[in-house]
């Protein structure tokens, strides 16, 4: 069995306080051309289109982008990012192409970290979260959703959008 300190390939996700059940999930880099790219920039983009990481909860003066605008500037953002930036999948150990989640970060910069909503509660977040190996304490993160503050209550973000598009 390889060890929650290894950087790809098969990790046990232990019970968390919201499941109590013990899985199995595989850690793998994407191929350049694979589909799985796919899934990330579309769960990603949809992501944002629902949770702009500006959304500061007050009026604001002019109305926001549309999410179909939103979505299509936003994807060929995030091809950029992803070009530069490491990218790890979750998957079904049993099927390689069965992705769970994901996390893209840049050296000491967390781009972002997505698990399917079935998935959820299951530790697979925060197993990707330590995968991307990132600095203990305050984590320099480009994109911001309430989901991320929900799931790693214990980590203090500091958000800075200009390293989503400037990178490190």
């Amino acid at each position: 069995m390889i060890t929650e300190d290894s950087q790809t390939g098969s990790r046990v996700v232990y019970p968390t306080h919201r499941n109590e059940e013990q899985i199995a999930i595989l850690l793998r880099k994407p191929e350049p051309d694979e589909r799985a790219l796919g899934f990330v920039l579309d769960s990603w983009c949809k992501t944002v289109a629902a949770e702009p990481p500006w959304n500061f909860d007050t009026p604001l003066p002019s109305p926001p982008l549309p999410p179909p605008v939103m979505i299509y500037e936003h994807d060929t953002l995030l091809k950029k990012i992803i070009r530069n930036s490491t990218l790890t999948l979750a998957c079904d150990p049993d099927d390689e192409d069965t992705v769970w989640g994901f996390v893209c970060s840049e050296g000491d910069v967390l781009h972002f970290v997505y698990v399917k909503s079935a998935f959820r509660g299951f530790g697979i977040g925060g197993c990707l979260y330590r995968a991307a190996a990132l600095p203990k304490g305050k984590v320099t993160i480009s994109h911001r959703t309430e989901s991320l503050y929900v799931a790693f209550p214990g980590v203090r973000f500091l958000w800075n959008p200009y390293r989503m598009i400037h990178g490190t």
